[in-house]
């Protein structure tokens, strides 16, 4: 069964990751000089569902984007940079999946997939040019 996407409302901050999150991060074009910080910045969300569609708006690094995803059903996703790329949100079991058929407008594919594990603490996990790697963050 989905978890209750309005419980990732909060503020989160990244407590462990894969040994190649840095990559992982590199790979999804976050810029060098931004990758450190990633790795620690705590990262806003404010959520709210309502039947099959989703609104979501994410602050990190003092920047900010809402965007609304209807499950299912590819849309257009502005990231806190301002980037557009599309994207495919759907439930597998009780894991929100993002699949992006071209993150980098070039073709590479990503798939992200977020679960809670408990109240406080969720897990995103990354699919991307071959590489595998997740972050775990809680909620503060």
């Amino acid at each position: 069964m989905p978890f209750d996407l309005e419980k990732t409302t909060g503020t989160w901050k990244p407590i462990r990751s894969s040994d190649n999150y840095r990559e992982i991060l590199q790979k999804m074009g976050v810029p060098a000089e931004l990758v450190g910080k990633m790795l620690t910045a705590e990262i806003q969300l404010e959520v709210k569902k309502t039947g099959d569609t989703i609104t979501s708006k994410r602050t990190v690094l003092g920047k900010t984007a809402e965007n609304t995803y209807t499950l299912g059903v590819e849309c257009e996703q502005t990231d806190p940079t301002g980037t557009k790329r599309k994207v495919t949100p759907n439930w597998e079991g009780n894991v929100l999946v993002a699949h992006y058929p071209s993150h980098d407008g070039k073709g590479l594919v990503l798939r992200l997939s977020r679960t809670l594990m408990d109240d406080k603490t969720m897990r995103t996990e990354y699919k991307i040019g071959g590489m595998e790697g997740w972050m775990e963050a809680k909620k503060m």
